[in-house]
């Protein structure tokens, strides 16, 4: 890692400490049938990433759960298999700064919402999609695990190679559904 980027990734943490230092998350694991909202962050730059969150998210709405997802899109145009009829906010290059924070009042809402789930699909840690969950009020923050994340999540998937998105969303609904909190 570059000098530069050493510096930029500092300034990302400075971000996430002040965010986290203006007020506190309360952790809480519900049982899946008493999840009503959930956050999905996600790569909408590579489309099987796309759509492998989109079934996700369809899954969870058919299941009449609220869910607020967010992708980033890396490249200067939107690109073509991005469905207009879902209604997932998109950061793009032009709404992060140098230091990788993305600025947008939708992230801002974002990062307040006290989901029930917040479910992070950026297993390339992609440092503004990063920010976003660590900064995140929601009670329960998923992810999957790769070794450095244990002051990120609630509850980690591990044994999953990054690269298999499936298997992780087959893992991740099967555990969901197996949580008893009495």
């Amino acid at each position: 890692m570059s000098f530069l980027e050493n510096i930029k990734l500092f300034f990302l943490e400075k971000g996430v400490k002040k965010y986290n230092s203006s007020s506190k998350r309360i952790v809480k694991l519900k049982e899946f049938n008493d999840i009503k909202t959930i956050g999905v962050l996600f790569d909408a730059s590579d489309e099987e990433k796309y759509k492998r969150a989109a079934h996700l998210i369809r899954h969870f709405s058919g299941l009449n759960k609220k869910v607020n997802a967010i992708g980033l899109i890396s490249t200067k145009e939107d690109p073509h298999y991005l469905d207009n009829t879902l209604s997932y906010n998109y950061i793009k290059i032009k709404d992060i700064n140098w230091f990788y924070l993305p600025k947008s009042i939708f992230v801002d809402d974002f990062i307040k919402s006290e989901f029930d789930l917040l479910i992070d699909l950026n297993f390339d840690k992609i440092p503004s999609l990063r920010f976003i969950t660590r900064s995140s009020m929601s009670h329960c923050k998923v992810g999957l695990n790769q070794g450095d994340d244990d002051l990120i999540y609630d509850f980690m998937l591990e044994g999953i190679p990054p690269s298999d998105i499936n298997m992780f969303l087959k893992q991740l609904l099967h555990y969901l559904e197996l949580i008893k909190t009495q």
